[in-house]
């Protein structure tokens, strides 16, 4: 199959090796011209050693090269970018009925508070064959190394969702399938914000036990508000979200668990940012994410706490200390929001 790759960081070059490996035809767009070039050239991007592109794969910056000719093109670009690449790809004027998209982008859009299934139907206008979204706890440095790794493919066209799952598994790569496009997408944003409060736990120097707490109360925000934003609460218990979140909040190859460490360990935001190279999703996820509780009216502490640390300079001992002596309740988890579907 001929397959082009929208955006050549970590994860897209994963994936294109990943799929070319299996026969396919794959050109992989970067949208700056000397990196295009530096990649063409080396095979490997300077700050990613786990992936080395074989000499079968095209790198380009002429996205019509990549998108003209492909039956498959996957999304793996920042969540920002992705509705300016859209807008990019439909001004080419090419004929996008016979293709499928996938997007491998995990994130909420600040402006409209859309995820990126959303976007691209909006752009793309009805265009396309078929859509569908690639998430789970997928760390690409992981993925390159081959190490054993489960994904979800989701999409409202069943035949789809089965053909990317085809197209995708590899004996390391195992891919299951999903109806549930929105609750898998919501779950694969929200869980960068609690990356980064896992980070900031690391920070502080907390403990095993308040991680714990953190992962689990984040789970019960996330499904709070993945079923409101149209999820099921099912999709939240499965690989792309407790899968997601957990790999997310614990992992060394964390972006935002390493961005939560260095805010927790006294660096402001700025700081903290310009030490990761690659983008974390989850510092504009959290402002997404906060917007919506307003929007939805309901009650996200975590979230809330996470953003007043990023927007509005919350020292992160205060906010721990604010989520510790909140008013008293029973837990629940999912009971009441599978009461709320029945």
């Amino acid at each position: 199959m001929k397959i082009g790759i929208l955006g050549a960081g970590s994860w897209g070059t994963t994936l294109a090796a990943l799929l070319a490996a299996k026969n396919n035809e794959v050109t992989l767009w970067e949208f700056d011209p000397g990196r295009a070039k530096d990649l063409s050239s080396k095979r490997r991007l300077s700050f990613f050693k786990y992936a080395t592109l074989p000499k079968e794969v095209l790198v380009t910056n002429d996205l019509s090269e990549a998108v003209g000719g492909a039956e498959l093109v996957v999304f793996a670009v920042p969540s920002h970018t992705l509705r300016d690449t859209a807008r990019k790809i439909l001004a080419l004027g090419a004929d996008l009925s016979g293709k499928m998209f996938v997007t491998a982008v995990k994130g909420i859009e600040n402006e409209s508070l859309k995820v990126m299934s959303e976007i691209i139907t909006e752009e793309l206008k009805g265009k396309i064959k078929a859509l569908c979204a690639l998430s789970g706890p997928t760390h690409a440095e992981e993925v390159a190394q081959q190490i054993p790794t489960t994904a979800t493919i989701a999409s409202r066209n069943s035949d789809a969702a089965r053909l990317c799952q085809e197209i995708f598994t590899t004996p390391y790569f195992r891919v299951y399938t999903s109806s549930d496009i929105k609750g898998v997408e919501t779950g694969a944003a929200l869980k960068n914000i609690f990356a980064i409060a896992a980070g900031i736990c690391d920070g502080l120097g907390l403990g095993d036990n308040t991680k714990s707490a953190l992962v689990t109360r984040g789970l019960r925000e996330m499904i709070k508000l993945g079923v409101k934003m149209g999820g099921s609460p099912h999709t939240f218990l499965g690989i792309t979200g407790l899968g997601d979140l957990i790999v997310t909040c614990f992992s060394r190859h964390s972006r935002n668990r390493g961005i939560g460490e260095k805010l927790g360990s006294g660096q402001s935001l700025a700081e903290a940012q310009k030490s990761v190279i690659m983008v974390a999703e989850g510092v504009k996820t959290a402002r997404s994410a906060y917007e919506l509780s307003k929007k939805l009216n309901i009650e996200l502490p975590i979230i809330e706490q996470i953003y007043l640390i990023l927007y509005e300079n919350k020292p992160p001992k205060k906010a721990v200390t604010e989520l510790m002596t909140r008013e008293m309740k029973p837990e629940t988890i999912i009971e009441e929001f599978l009461n709320e579907q029945a």
